[in-house]
């Protein structure tokens, strides 16, 4: 009872028509992915669904706003790998066996089988044994009997009828390679504020579900610095990293200024410069105050807090606008004076004379920029069996080369005697592809025989 489940198991994985369903099925899952919006994120997906709808259910349980990273894609993955094994243990022994056990001596059926043969009559053996060790490419065999009998065979490309399973290992490997990246790789984000350590980045999870991951070593934002145009918008920006391991030792292992698609790699992680964001509670600005019309004098303090001029006169700063009105970078302060209600408004960075010329108040104001603190964005990401996929890839090529190039050959003659001191000269040549192409170069063996006959 066990054998005959065995057996009838290994049947259904080797089979034909499930290859046909596999591959079917994964065809339908690329239109899957290719027609539904893989970019958006699951909360995204499900606020345009009824919770309480079948759909919201199905959507849910299949996973379709990350469909090739669902537990069903990996599934049918695996089951295209069982395929392939299970084809390739069925097949590929009895065709190593063929390979390294040829026919040998060439008999009647053998000649009878060959998709081309000859018969040549004449006197001259060993112009005939020459002829044939000329013409005959990659000769393994010889053998001369007692009765006057010689057989000779040759062989050319033995191994390229095994390109098919080395493509089959290719595929396997690339396979097991992707499931792992899929399952066990890391795509995540760390934020890191200058002068300060993480360890814990926030990571995709299966089916899209946002999860805290240690990544085993702590991450150190030693410096960050940002390039702007004159406008004040970003032009460049970069981070330098130390990594501390174990976490909370005093020398870091590496070092490095990272930038965009130049990334920090360590223990298999790639940890790349994706983005930053400022951190206002710890911004400064540089502010120049002075009465109208006169030189200023700058002050550097920190949004919120103000500075009292000599008649008693406060000024706030009170935000940091990165673009205002396409005006570039501007400064939103607030002045406090006695017996007056508050006033606020903007000063420019690019146009220091907008104040003194167009508010013309009491006192001018001068915005010299903002020495702002920030959090560096740095993606993390880790994909174990990537290099086992770019090996598959190696070997599918090669494998490719010995399918489709390699075209197995084989060639086989006995000269044997007759009567009248004549001799019998049976020639015979197979090929499992380009027939044709086998066709001609047979034929240019043939009469190369024939000449000396």
């Amino acid at each position: 009872m066990l054998y005959q489940f065995h057996e009838k198991g290994f049947a259904f994985f080797a089979s034909l028509r499930l290859t046909l369903v596999v591959l079917l099925t994964l065809i339908s899952c690329l239109f899957v992915g290719m027609f539904w919006d893989q970019t958006l994120t699951l909360d995204e997906h499900l606020a345009s669904i009824n919770p309480s709808s079948f759909s919201y259910a199905l959507f849910r349980f299949f996973e379709l706003n990350d469909v090739f990273h669902s537990w069903w894609f990996s599934l049918v993955v695996l089951a295209l790998a069982l395929n392939l094994i299970a084809c390739s243990i069925e097949r590929l022994p009895k065709i190593w066996i063929d390979i390294h056990n040829p026919p040998w001596p060439p008999a009647d059926r053998d000649f009878k089988t060959a998709t081309h043969k000859s018969r040549i009559i004449s006197r001259k053996k060993e112009e005939l044994i020459a002829a044939i060790r000329s013409a005959f490419p990659n000769i393994l065999h010889e053998r001369h009997d007692e009765d006057g009998t010689y057989y000779c065979y040759g062989e050319k490309h033995k191994y390229g009828r095994t390109g098919v399973y080395i493509i089959h290992t290719a595929l396997l490997m690339i396979m097991f390679g992707s499931i792992a990246a899929t399952n066990f790789g890391v795509d995540g984000m760390l934020f890191i504020p200058e002068g300060e350590n993480a360890r814990i980045a926030r990571i995709k999870g299966p089916g899209g579900v946002p999860f805290q991951y240690d990544i085993g070593f702590d991450v150190r934002c030693v410096d960050f610095r940002l390039k702007t145009f004159v406008d004040g918008s970003p032009m460049e920006f970069e981070s330098e990293l130390a990594v501390y391991d174990p976490p909370g030792s005093a020398t870091p292992v590496v070092q490095k200024i990272i930038r965009v698609n130049d990334p920090l790699e360590y223990k298999g992680y790639r940890l790349y410069q994706s983005s930053y964001q400022g951190l206002p509670s710890e911004a400064t600005v540089n502010l120049g105050v002075a009465p109208h019309g006169q030189t200023s004098l700058r002050h550097r303090v920190a949004l919120g807090t103000s500075v009292q001029t000599s008649d008693g006169t406060k000024i706030v700063p009170l935000e940091v606008l990165q673009d205002y009105a396409g005006l570039g970078e501007t400064l939103r302060v607030q002045v406090l004076e006695e017996n007056k209600a508050p006033t606020t408004f903007n000063i420019f960075r690019q146009y220091p004379d907008f104040d003194p010329q167009v508010r013309r108040g009491h006192w001018d104001l001068y915005y010299y920029g903002s020495d702002q603190k920030f959090a560096t964005g740095v993606s993390v990401g880790k994909v174990p069996g990537v290099n086992w996929v770019f090996a598959g890839f190696i070997v599918m090529f090669v494998g490719l080369y010995m399918a489709f190039v390699m075209n197995h050959r084989r060639y086989f003659a006995r000269i044997r005697p007759i009567e009248n001191g004549e001799y019998e000269a049976t020639l015979g040549g197979q090929a499992r592809r380009h027939l044709y192409s086998f066709q001609d170069e047979y034929k240019v063996i043939e009469k190369q025989i024939k000449e000396v006959a």
